[in-house]
């Protein structure tokens, strides 16, 4: 089923923030819904507001708004907070990919946010995504002074990528990206968020010069409900049928993280609602 686009406009760009990202003060979103569709199997954000609020009766996955005019708003509002002296620490995107390969190449919304980024630089603009397409735009983020570039990686192998979420990029390629923004001079980290089944020995030494910091979660602890979300999502039940019974808290990362933080430094290597939150040091 092809996915519903209807472009929209809005009136803000904007949205302030806490919860989870509380260190934050804002999210951007420049696409509603997400053109992942169902492939990541484990995503709560088909039972949050923006699912319910904006869907028109389409289940999560099969439809895309994209906000036509955002960048113009930002802009905007990144003009007035820079008059006012407004400290701005900005997550873009708290919930859906900002870089969907299949409607940025069109709309270019993520791209004209960054341009309007560039000229009015936040306290610290920290990018989440797990896309290639990001690649286009190593230009401009290099620009901004603070920004940071959030890869997901999930998994070191690519046959549990393929069981687990079929249409999301390779890891090979995904770790292209982040040597390369690396090698740029962005500063970079990698979030295996969720962490998927892994070999932690390999997957350390597979990322761990590839970024500047780690970041692990856990399907209990990053849902942001204790696991509740991942639980009415069918998590549980949907590793345990391809082979992973019981891979679902802390106790499935722990070999991970200590093979991070002897390779990388307990400094670089952060964890679920902290990692996310802890201070970037651009200069490091």
């Amino acid at each position: 089923m092809p996915i519903a686009l209807t472009p929209i406009t809005v009136k803000t760009a904007l949205t302030p923030t806490g919860g989870f990202l509380y260190s934050f003060t804002h999210t951007l979103t420049p696409y509603w819904g997400c053109s992942y569709g169902h492939s990541c199997f484990y995503c709560y954000v088909g039972e949050s507001p923006i699912q319910r609020l904006h869907a028109d009766g389409l289940a999560w996955g099969d439809w895309v708004k994209p906000k036509a005019n955002i960048a113009e708003v930002l802009e905007r509002e990144l003009e007035a907070f820079a008059r006012r002296g407004t400290v701005l620490r900005i997550f873009f995107s708290g919930a859906t990919e900002p870089f969907p390969s299949g409607l940025e190449p069109k709309y270019r919304l993520s791209g004209k946010c960054l341009e309007a980024f560039r000229r009015f630089p936040p306290a610290l603009l920290v990018m989440q995504t797990r896309s290639p397409l990001v690649e286009r735009y190593f230009d401009l983020i290099a620009a901004i002074p603070t920004a940071v570039l959030n890869l997901t990686i999930e998994t070191d192998n690519d046959e549990i990528r393929r069981q687990l979420t079929p249409s999301c990029p390779t890891i090979e390629r995904r770790l292209a990206v982040v040597r390369a923004a690396t090698a740029r001079g962005i500063y970079t980290q990698i979030t295996v968020s969720p962490a998927l089944p892994h070999e932690p020995e390999r997957f350390a030494a597979l990322i761990a010069g590839s970024c500047r910091r780690v970041i692990i979660d856990d399907f209990l602890n990053g849902d942001g409900a204790q696991g509740a979300r991942s639980r009415r999502r069918g998590v549980p039940e949907t590793l345990a049928r391809h082979g992973y019974p019981g891979w679902f808290g802390p106790e499935t990362t722990r070999l991970l993280h200590a093979a991070l933080v002897r390779r990388m430094g307990e400094e670089r290597v952060g964890y679920s609602r902290a990692g996310f939150n802890r201070s970037v040091g651009l200069g490091e």
